[in-house]
């Protein structure tokens, strides 16, 4: 297979020449036909993909779950082949793979949400606004592996009220007051948060996390014991599966769907079955990593 790897220089800046230093080596070593694309700006990204028409590419993003999310949306139905090297801030998706996924061609599954797509999770609520805090997010000041859980202690001090949502799944209608809603197509999300222990990316269910609307000490039991998925007994979730799901609200409200933001008063999401074809070379990933 042809391997097309995207370098985006405009995220990664004096450290391009490293990634494709790392790049090179991992490729030599495991003997793969390969292209690498320096993209300098998103745009550039976005019209390179475009072009690649040919079916049975594997493009290859570098990055955390945005980057991901970006190639996905891009490759959507085009008939190539999505894979990625962890690079970023959280990883969640890759933490997913590691726990089951062996290496190869998979066939998985994605989730439309309105006119967009994602691969890992969506969140509605508290967690929505974490995600989309900028100034944790990218602060260069405060250390990648901690920038989740600052927005996490800022934003549990500042909460001061839940969203009215109203949830419709398979003809029911619910109407309350939620700390957060969460669409999951695999376990983890928020920097090593399993918030969804049985999700798996290939097996055709969303699994919805409803969580009424908590004190501070209930978010708080909730949020610690998320890292041993024991929010899963608390009272206050309620966990539905399905294929399809609209969130709604009065107001336009805040979403996040692979650390990416969204905005709208309505979310319809739908579940594909099988929507796109996932690269996963485990080995070629740790190596890729460690030279």
């Amino acid at each position: 297979m042809k391997y097309i790897y995207l370098v985006n220089s405009f995220q990664y800046g004096k450290g391009t020449g490293r990634i494709i230093h790392k790049l090179r080596r991992a490729s030599e070593y495991f003997g793969r036909d390969y292209k690498i694309k320096v993209c300098r700006s998103p745009q550039e990204s976005v019209s390179f993909i475009d072009q690649c028409k040919d079916l049975g590419r594997v493009i290859t993003t570098i990055g955390g779950d945005g980057s991901i999310n970006h190639l996905l949306n891009a490759l959507a139905g085009s008939g190539n082949i999505l894979s990625f090297l962890p690079y970023g801030t959280g990883n969640d998706f890759c933490r997913g793979c590691l726990e089951f996924l062996p290496s190869g061609v998979h066939e998985v599954d994605i989730i439309r949400i309105n006119d967009r797509y994602f691969i890992n999770n969506a969140c509605f609520g508290i967690d929505a606004d974490i995600a989309n805090d900028e100034r944790f997010i990218h602060n260069k000041f405060i250390p990648k592996p901690l920038r989740f859980h600052a927005g996490v202690v800022h934003h549990f001090l500042s909460f001061k009220e839940g969203r009215q949502l109203k949830i419709e799944c398979g003809g029911e209608t619910i109407e309350g007051n939620y700390t957060t809603v969460i669409a999951a197509n695999s376990q983890y999300y928020g920097g090593g948060y399993k918030v969804s222990p049985g999700s798996r990316i290939n097996d055709g269910i969303m699994e919805i996390y409803l969580v009424d609307k908590l004190t501070r000490p209930g978010m708080a039991k909730v949020i610690l014991s998320m890292k041993n998925a024991g929010h899963l007994k608390d009272p206050a979730l309620r966990m539905i599966k399905t294929d399809r799901l609209t969130i709604s609200s009065a107001l336009p409200f805040e979403a996040n769907m692979d650390g990416e933001p969204l905005l709208s008063d309505r979310f319809e999401l739908e579940l594909i079955p099988r929507g796109i074809l996932l690269d996963y070379d485990r080995e070629f990933n740790e190596y890729f990593l460690k030279v």
